[in-house]
């Protein structure tokens, strides 16, 4: 039997001890070809053979970068030959996106890139996603949320599991995994666009984050230990307006019907806005932030019947009679169909190319 380093020994628990990984079953590793995807890849192969757990490499070009994503691609494609793990590539066009949405290149590759590893989970029958963020990155993470004037749940960063992903390295630093690589002797890739500055990510790791380690050295696991207990609070938060929810609410047609009278106001504000966001997460819309909250807040204290608030994702909330009604409009269930439509469409020619 090969010695087995305490390094690869460490990064292979924690795959394991990640609850979506479970023997003789599929799994998708997202890997970019960089020292963290490439090292949980590695890890995840090694544990495969262990647990009997079929590794399915998936690689997303956004076609970002030119020759040097192609590069990154081939890189990827031949670490899956050498170790005899099957790889599938996965082509979005996030400039187009980003065009047709009106997003943020960030944004339309995060996008994409999420929905390409969903469909390759579903078409293999995998029971999860593994996907390679650490420490630093987390600690970018809660950061950038605060940045955007997120509340507690922007607070919690990402989470270990979220339904089908899995995020095993979240306790260990983008150095560990360059020293992994190094260890197993795995060429991995340097992304250049990482020194562009414009990017807001890049920004908070290369100034900010270096600046508030002038003050606080431990700044960086200081605020992943943060994201942790933010996470505890939002889970039992949540589970609490949950029940309220179950007791009061009903869904009738994707569209959810809450009573908002006596028992409603019973409950303390952290409560109250965390069913609005809820049930709001629940018919497909977005996020919704602190002054829409207060709005709809101040529209069920009023009860004046018969008013209606648009919030972001195309939802809207109407009360009337100490009820609230949470669903889609219109104009958004119509949009939501053309864009599955055209998705649909895209995947056929990618299929057919």
């Amino acid at each position: 039997m090969e010695d087995v380093s305490i390094l690869e020994d460490s990064m292979k628990k924690l795959v394991a001890a990640s609850p979506l990984w479970q023997p003789q079953t599929t799994v998708v590793a997202a890997c970019s070809g960089g020292a963290d995807s490439l090292a949980l890849t590695d890890a995840m192969a090694k544990q495969g053979e262990e647990d009997q757990v079929k590794v399915l490499v998936v690689h997303v070009q956004h076609h970002l970068r030119g020759e040097e994503a192609e590069r990154d691609a081939r890189l990827v494609e031949d670490y899956c030959g050498q170790n005899g793990l099957e790889f599938r590539r996965m082509d979005v066009d996030a400039g187009e996106l980003a065009e047709e949405k009106g997003l943020s290149l960030e944004d339309a590759a995060r996008r994409l890139r999420y929905e390409a590893l969903e469909t390759c989970r579903k078409e293999a029958d995998a029971g999860a996603i593994f996907l390679a963020h650490h420490r630093d990155d987390q600690a970018e993470t809660v950061l950038l949320n605060l940045l955007r004037g997120a509340g507690t749940r922007g607070l919690r960063g990402m989470l270990p599991v979220s339904g089908y992903l899995a995020r095993p390295f979240l306790g260990i630093t983008r150095r560990d995994t360059e020293a992994y690589c190094e260890e197993q002797g795995l060429t991995y890739c340097q992304d250049s666009s990482n020194s562009d500055l414009t990017l807001k990510r890049n920004w908070v790791r290369q100034k900010l984050l270096p600046l508030l380690e002038t003050q606080n050295p431990q700044i960086r696991r200081q605020l992943a230990q943060a994201a942790a207990l933010a996470a505890d609070d939002e889970a039992y938060l949540e589970h609490q307006a949950q029940r309220y929810i179950d007791c009061y609410g009903r869904e009738v047609f994707d569209t959810w019907d809450i009573k908002v009278e006596k028992e409603f106001a019973a409950l303390p504000p952290a409560l109250q806005s965390r069913v609005i966001r809820i049930l709001a997460r629940k018919v497909g819309g977005a996020e919704i932030g602190y002054e829409h909250v207060r709005k709809i807040l101040d529209m069920i204290a009023r009860g004046v019947g018969n008013k209606a608030l648009d919030v972001p994702g195309g939802v809207r909330l109407i009360y009337l009679n100490g009820r609230m009604m949470v669903g889609k409009n219109q104009r958004s269930r119509e949009e939501e169909r053309a864009a599955k439509l055209a998705q649909k469409e895209r995947q056929r020619n990618e299929r057919q190319n």
